[in-house]
C-alpha cells in the first residue's frame, strides 16, 4: 500500500541524522548512555520541527522569515550531517588501523578517546543550533494555522524501473499533427529563399512543447531519408560562437579541437559542402544579431534542399535576429485536446467512466493549466498515482496554484508537482540545481552523484544505493522532471536533460545552495554553497583561490585541458575544502595530482576523465570514502598505486582505454579487496601473475559490462575454475580476449584455452558476449540458448582454430550475431542451426554479419531468419554457395570481395539498401521497387543483366556505377529521373552517354571517374539543379570544355593530369555560384585564366594539390570573397607567394587563411 507523504525537503535528512547517530560505529565511537542522551534531545528538537514542515514549505513563498527560517534550518542540517560522516570517518579510520596493526590497538584507542571531546562538543553546539530553531518556529506561527499537513497531497507509489526507448512516443502527443505535417512539408520542399540557407522558427512559450515538435519532425522517417546530415545542438541563455561551432561539430559527428573560429568554421564549411543537412537549434534566447550572422556563415554551403530548425520563446529573436524564413507560432492546446493528454498519463490505459467522480475534477484541474502540454503531463504523471477523489479535491483546491504569482521563473503545476514528492526525492531533485540549463546527463553517472551526497541512504532496507538510485531517476522520469535526449555522436538516447521550466524550478528550490560560475563571476554571496559548477575561462583558473565556501560538498570544473591547474590551486582548494564529497576535473588542463588530495576524507567521488594525468599519488589510497573513481580517457596513465586495495568502499572504477586498448598494464595487488566493486571497465590477467584471474571470483557484485583481457596466459585449469561467472547474476555484458601467451601455437595452448573458456561459463542473465583471439579449437558447450537464454549479441573474432560454428539458431532473443577473421570455418552447416529443438531459427536476429572469413566455402541455408534486417558478408574469397532466399525483413545487402560466390541477392520486397562490390559471379536479375541506394562496383555483368536491374528502380536516390568496361545502361534515363540525387559512374567506355542528365531534375551530385573516352555530355548538358560535380581523370572531357550548362555548382572538383590542357578554366565555364575549387594531381597545368575567375563573387576556398607545372595564380581575379587558400606539392607557386621571401605575397595578402603544404608540414 502506498504511504501518504508530506514531502518536506528536510524530512528524510532528519531521519538519516537519526539513523547515522545510532549506529553501531558511532555508538562505539562514543558512550553508548553519551549517544542515548543526544539522540534523545535531538529527537525532541526534530520532532517539534517536523510537525511544521510542509506549512512552513508552502508559508516560505510569501513570508521572507519563514523562508529565512528554512534555510537556516536546512544548513544547520547540513552541517550535523558532515559531523557525522567526519565521526564515521574517523572510527572507520580506527577499525582499519586496529586490523592492521593489533598490538598498537590499545595505544590507538587512548589517542582516539582524546579526539572525541571537540566531536562531542561540536554534537552539543549542532544539538544547541536545532533547539533554538525549534523554539522559534514559535514566533513565526508555524503550527497555529489552519494549514492542513497533507494538503495538496497524493499517494506516492514508485515507479518500476526504466526501459530506454529511442523514439519520440506519438501516441501521447495531442493537438501538433496539423504542425508536424506543415513542419515536415516545408523541410522537404526545395530553398526558395536563394543562396541563404531556409530558417525555420517554432515560436511559443515556454512548455508549449516547441522542442516536443522539433524532436516529432527530427526523427520522422521521411526526414531521416532525405537529410544525409543531421545536427540537434541546444544553445539555451548562454551564447559562445566558438562553443556552439564546436557543439555542431559534434552533433555532425565530426571532431571538434581548438578556440580558433576561423578554423572551426572552415571544417564546419568543409564537411557541409554538397551535403543536403538538417541543423536544430534548441531552445535560443540571444538576440545579439551580429554573434549570430558570425555563427551562421558556414551554413550556406550546404547541398540543395538544406534546412536550420530553431525553437525560441521571443518571436523578436525568430523575425528581426534570424529573419526566419517561415514561423510557426505554437498556441496553447484546445479543451478536447488538454483533456487527452491528461487522460493518456493520469488514468494511463484505465476508461475514464471507471472512475465518474474524477472526471469533473479532473477537467477543473486541466483548465487551471492553461493549455500548457508539460504542465498537464506532469500533473497528469502526478495523479496517476491515485485514483482517489479526495487527494485529485485536494489538488484542486491547494494554494500552490497561487504560488506562480510570487515566483513567476516557475510554472506553479510544476511546483506543485515537485510539492508531492516524497521528501528523499525532493532532495534528489534539488541537487540538479547545480546543472546549467541543457546539461546532458547520463543516468548513472547523476547516480553516483546522488550516491556522494549521501542521498540513496534507503532507511530501513537492505536495497543497494544504486537499486534505491534507478527507483528514484524512475520516479522522476515519470512526471517528466527528467526527459530523453538524442545523441547525436553516438547515435543513442542515453542521455537526460531537464527542460529549462524544470531547472529553473530545481534552482528556486536549492537556493543559496547551489550556484553555477561562469566567466569567474560571482553574484551573490557562496559561503552557504554546498554545490557549485564553475565553468573555467581562460583567465579564471586562479579564480578558485578566492572560493570562500569552505563547507562545500561538489565542485565541477568545466573547462578544456588547454586551462591548466596548477599545483598551488589544487593544494589551496584541498587544503580548504576538506568537506567535498564530489570533485570532478573532467575534461580540464590536470597535469598531475597533488598529494594534499588525501586531505578530502570525506570525499566519495572522483572524476578525472580526459586529463594529462599520467600517474596517481599513493596518497589518494587514504580516501577511505571513496566510492567513485572516473578515468576513462586518462591515456597517459599506465598503473595504479600499489595500495589501491585499501579503498574498501569503492564501488565504481572506470579505467582508461585507447584505441579498445587498456592504458592500465597491470591490476594492482589484491583486487579481490575491493569486494564492493559493482562496475569495472576490465581485469588485466598477466602473464607473471596469472593467479591474479582468482581475485576476480571475489567481485561477484559487478553490473554492467567488464571486459577481461590477457586469457592467453592463463595455462593453468586451477586458475580459471576458481572464478565462477556464474555467480556475478548482475553481468550483463561480458567481453574475453585471449590475447596473451606465447607466440607459437601447439596443442597445450589449445587445449589450454578450451579448458579456460569452458570454465568460464558466465551466468544466464548475459545479454551481450564478445569472444577474441580464442586459440581453442572447439567452441564451449555452454554457447547455446539453455545456458545463455538472454543473449541478445554475440560477437565471435579471430578465433581461427575451430572448425565449427557453435549452435545458435535457438538463441529465443539473439538479435545481433557477427563473425569475423575465423579462418578455421570451411562450411557453415546444420550444426549452426540447432534445428532438432526449435522450429523457426534464429527468430529475433535482425543484423547477421560475416566478415574476412579467408577459408570459408559453403553456407548451407535452412529455412529462418523472419526478423533479419541487415545482411553483410565482406571479404569472404573462397565462398562459393549459397546464401538464403526468403528473408522477407531484409532492408541491407552488403556483399563486398566474394569473388567466388555464385548466388541470387535474396528476395526481399523491403530491401532499400543495396552494395555489391567485387563479386564477379553474383547473379541480380531484377531490383526490388522499394530499392533507395545501390552500388555496384567492380562486378563483371552481361549488359542484358543490367538492362533488367532498372527496370523498377524508380525511387533510387543514391547509385554508384563501375561499368568494367563492358556495361551500357540503355533504360537508366526511363526509371528514376525524379529521385536520384547522387549519380557516380566509373570507368564509361563510350566516348558519349547513352542517357540525358538534365533530365534528372532532383540531382544535386555527380562523380565521373575513369572515363578515358568520355569527351563530352549529352545535349542540353548538366541538371540545373547540380551543386557538387567531381571530375577524376577523364582527360577528353576536361579537354573539350564544352558548355556544361552550370547554374548552381557550388563545388567543383578535378583530379586530372591536364595533359591537352595548359590553362584553366575557361572563360564563363563555371557560374558564379561557385563557392569551392579543388584542382589536384594536375601535372600539366600551368596557367589559371584570369578571365575564367573574374564572376566567381561567391569563390570561398580553392584548393590547388600537386600541380607542379602551375606557374603563377590569377591575382589579378581573385574575388574578395576568398576565404582560403591551400597549396600543397606546387613548387613554382611556393616560391613566389610564401610567406618568407616570395615576391608575390602582396598579391594574396588579402585572404584571410593562405596555408601551404610542404609534405606532411603546414606553412602558414
Amino acid at each position: 500500500m502506498a504511504e501518504l507523504v508530506a514531502g518536506a525537503f528536510l524530512q528524510s535528512s532528519f531521519q538519516l541524522i537519526i539513523e547515522k547517530l545510532a549506529s553501531v560505529d558511532i555508538r562505539d565511537y562514543f558512550s553508548s548512555n553519551n549517544v542515548d542522551a543526544l539522540a534523545k534531545e535531538l529527537n525532541i528538537a526534530l520532532d517539534s520541527i517536523n510537525q511544521v514542515l510542509d506549512e512552513a514549505e508552502i508559508k516560505q513563498y510569501q513570508n521572507k522569515y519563514v523562508k529565512k527560517w528554512l534555510d537556516d534550518l536546512k544548513h544547520v542540517v547540513y552541517e550535523a550531517d558532515q559531523l557525522l560522516d567526519e565521526i564515521s570517518t574517523d572510527a572507520m579510520l580506527n577499525n582499519l588501523k586496529a586490523e592492521s596493526e593489533p598490538l598498537t590497538t590499545n595505544l590507538l584507542g587512548l589517542v582516539s578517546a582524546l579526539s572525541r571531546n571537540p566531536f562531542e562538543s561540536r554534537l552539543n553546539e549542532q544539538l544547541d543550533k536545532l533547539e533554538f530553531l525549534a523554539k522559534k518556529r514559535k514566533e513565526l506561527r508555524l503550527g497555529e494555522g489552519p494549514c492542513a499537513r497533507n494538503e495538496g497531497l497524493v499517494s506516492w507509489k514508485p515507479s518500476k524501473r526504466l526501459s530506454s526507448t529511442a523514439l519520440v512516443d506519438e501516441s501521447s502527443i495531442y493537438g501538433r499533427d496539423v504542425d508536424k505535417e506543415k513542419l515536415i512539408k516545408f523541410l522537404l520542399a526545395g530553398n526558395d529563399s536563394g543562396n541563404q540557407v531556409p530558417i525555420i522558427s517554432i515560436v511559443g512559450l515556454g512548455g508549449m512543447g516547441k522542442t516536443t515538435l522539433a524532436k516529432l519532425v527530427y526523427n520522422d522517417n521521411k526526414i531521416k531519408e532525405h537529410f544525409e546530415l543531421k545536427a540537434w545542438v541546444y544553445v539555451s541563455e548562454s551564447f559562445d560562437v566558438v562553443g556552439l561551432t564546436k557543439a555542431i561539430l559534434k552533433s555532425f559527428n565530426s571532431s571538434a579541437d581548438g578556440e580558433d573560429l576561423n578554423l572551426l568554421q572552415h571544417q564546419l564549411q568543409y564537411m557541409l559542402m554538397g551535403k543536403k543537412y538538417l541543423l536544430v537549434l534548441d531552445d535560443i534566447w540571444n538576440g545579439d544579431a551580429e554573434r549570430w550572422e558570425l555563427l551562421l556563415l558556414p551554413f550556406n554551403h550546404g547541398s540543395f534542399g538544406s534546412k536550420i530548425v530553431v525553437t525560441t520563446r521571443e518571436k523578436e529573436v525568430a523575425d528581426n535576429v534570424l529573419k526566419s524564413t517561415e514561423l510557426f507560432d505554437l498556441q496553447q492546446l484546445d479543451k478536447s485536446n488538454c483533456w487527452s493528454l491528461f487522460v493518456t498519463h493520469a488514468f494511463q490505459g484505465k476508461s475514464v467512466s471507471e472512475y465518474p467522480n474524477l472526471e469533473s475534477v479532473g477537467r477543473k484541474i486541466v483548465e487551471k493549466c492553461g493549455g500548457l502540454p508539460l504542465a498537464i503531463k506532469s500533473l497528469g504523471q502526478l495523479l496517476r498515482k491515485t485514483f482517489s477523489e479526495h487527494e485529485w479535491i485536494n489538488i484542486l483546491e491547494t494554494d500552490m496554484w497561487r504560488l506562480s504569482k510570487v515566483d513567476h521563473n516557475v510554472n506553479s503545476v510544476l511546483r506543485l508537482s515537485y510539492h508531492n514528492l516524497p521528501s528523499n526525492l525532493k532532495r534528489c531533485f534539488s541537487y540538479c540545481s547545480i546543472f546549467p540549463k541543457g546539461h546532458k546527463f547520463k543516468k548513472d553517472e547523476l547516480i553516483m552523484l546522488w550516491m556522494a551526497e549521501g542521498l540513496l541512504k534507503c532507511c530501513g532496507s537492505n536495497r543497494s544505493e544504486e537499486e534505491f538510485g534507478n527507483e528514484s531517476f524512475a520516479d522522476l522520469v515519470s512526471i517528466s522532471f527528467f526527459q530523453q535526449s538524442f545523441d547525436e555522436i553516438y547515435d543513442t538516447y542515453e542521455h537526460y536533460v531537464m527542460h529549462d521550466l524544470v531547472n529553473d524550478l530545481t534552482k528556486s528550490v536549492s537556493g543559496e545552495f547551489s550556484i553555477q560560475i561562469e566567466d569567474a563571476r560571482v553574484e551573490r554571496s557562496v559561503e552557504r554553497t554546498r554545490h557549485i559548477w564553475f565553468s573555467l575561462q581562460s583567465n579564471s583558473v586562479d579564480k578558485l583561490l578566492e572560493l570562500t565556501c569552505e563547507g562545500l560538498h561538489s565542485l565541477i570544473l568545466e573547462g578544456t585541458r588547454a586551462m591548466l591547474i596548477s599545483n598551488n590551486v589544487q593544494q589551496d582548494l584541498f587544503s580548504r575544502l576538506n568537506f567535498l564529497r564530489m570533485l570532478s576535473f573532467r575534461g580540464c588542463g590536470l597535469l598531475e595530482l597533488v598529494d594534499e588530495i588525501s586531505n578530502l576524507k570525506l570525499l566519495r567521488y572522483l572524476d578525472l576523465s580526459y586529463t594529462w594525468i599520467e600517474i596517481l599519488p599513493d596518497t589518494i589510497c587514504m580516501l577511505h570514502n571513496l566510492q567513485t573513481l572516473l578515468l576513462e580517457g586518462c591515456c597517459e596513465l599506465t598503473e595504479l598505486p600499489s595500495n589501491f586495495s585499501k579503498l574498501v568502499n569503492l564501488r565504481h572504477l572506470k579505467l582508461p582505454s585507447h584505441n579498445g586498448r587498456p592504458c592500465i598494464k597491470t591490476m594492482p595487488k589484491h583486487t579481490g579487496k575491493l569486494n564492493n566493486l559493482q562496475s569495472l571497465s576490465y581485469f588485466i590477467v598477466e602473464e607473471q601473475n596469472v593467479s591474479d584471474l582468482k581475485e576476480l571470483a571475489k567481485l561477484n557484485h559487478l553490473h554492467g559490462a567488464i571486459d577481461i583481457e590477457g586469457l592467453g596466459n592463463v595455462s593453468d585449469l586451477a586458475d580459471s575454475a576458481t572464478v565462477n561467472l556464474k555467480d556475478t547474476k548482475y553481468l550483463e555484458e561480458l567481453h574475453m580476449k585471449f590475447d596473451g601467451g606465447r607466440e607459437e601455437m601447439d596443442e597445450s595452448m589449445a587445449e589450454s584455452n578450451v579448458s579456460v573458456l569452458e570454465a568460464l561459463q558466465p551466468n544466464r542473465n548475459l545479454k551481450r558476449l564478445t569472444i577474441s583471439k580464442y586459440k581453442g579449437n572447439s567452441f564451449p558447450n555452454w554457447i547455446r540458448g539453455y545456458h545463455l537464454p538472454n543473449l541478445v549479441s554475440l560477437n565471435l573474432q579471430f578465433c581461427g582454430l575451430c572448425s565449427l560454428l557453435p549452435p545458435l539458431g535457438t538463441l529465443p532473443f539473439l538479435k545481433m550475431l557477427s563473425i569475423s577473421d575465423c579462418d578455421g570455418i570451411k562450411i557453415i552447416g546444420e550444426e549452426f542451426y540447432d534445428s532438432s529443438s526449435i522450429n523457426v531459427l534464429f527468430r529475433s536476429l535482425e543484423v547477421l554479419k560475416f566478415e574476412k572469413m579467408n577459408n570459408w566455402e559453403e553456407w548451407l541455408c535452412l529455412e529462418g531468419f523472419p526478423l533479419l534486417k541487415e545482411l553483410y558478408i565482406r571479404e569472404c574469397p573462397k565462398l562459393k554457395m549459397s546464401l538464403p532466399q526468403h528473408l522477407p525483413s531484409l532492408q541491407k545487402l552488403f556483399i563486398n570481395d566474394c569473388k567466388m560466390l555464385e548466388a541470387s541477392i535474396p528476395n526481399g520486397d523491403n530491401i532499400i539498401d543495396l552494395d555489391i562490390k567485387r563479386c564477379d559471379r553474383i547473379l541480380v536479375n531484377e531490383l526490388p521497387t522499394s530499392l533507395k541506394k545501390l552500388f555496384i562496383l567492380e562486378n563483371r555483368y552481361t549488359e542484358f543483366s543490367v538492362e533488367q536491374i532498372f527496370v523498377n528502380s524508380t525511387i533510387l536516390e543514391v547509385l554508384e556505377l563501375d561499368l568494367n568496361g563492358s556495361l551500357k545502361c540503355p533504360t537508366l534515363d526511363l526509371c528514376c529521373y525524379n529521385s536520384l540525387g547522387e549519380l557516380s559512374i566509373t570507368r564509361w567506355c563510350s566516348s558519349s552517354l547513352s542517357f540525358s542528365l538534365h533530365l534528372f531534375t532532383n540531382l544535386y551530385s555527380l562523380w565521373f571517374v575513369d572515363c578515358p573516352n568520355l569527351d563530352s555530355f549529352p545535349e542540353g548538358g548538366l541538371p540545373c539543379n547540380l551543386l557538387s560535380l567531381t571530375i577524376t581523370n577523364c582527360p577528353k572531357l576536361i579537354a573539350s570544355r564544352q558548355e556544361w550548362g552550370l547554374k548552381s555548382l557550388k563545388y567543383f572538383f578535378v583530379c586530372d593530369d591536364f595533359e591537352n590542357v595548359e590553362s584553366f578554366p575557361k572563360e564563363s565555364l563555371l557560374p558564379p555560384t561557385l563557392s569551392y575549387l579543388n584542382l589536384n594531381n594536375c601535372s600539366k597545368l600551368r596557367i589559371m585564366n584570369n578571365e575564367g575567375f573574374l564572376h566567381l563573387k561567391s569563390l570561398e576556398f580553392l584548393y590547388i594539390i600537386n600541380c607542379p607545372s602551375l606557374e603563377r595564380l590569377p591575382e589579378e581575379a581573385l574575388p574578395n570573397s576568398l576565404y582560403s587558400l591551400w597549396i600543397k606539392d606546387c613548387p613554382l607557386i611556393k616560391v613566389k607567394y610564401q610567406k618568407e621571401g616570395g615576391e608575390q605575397r602582396d598579391t594574396i595578402c588579402h585572404i584571410p587563411c593562405v596555408v601551404f603544404f610542404e609534405g606532411t608540414s603546414l606553412l602558414l
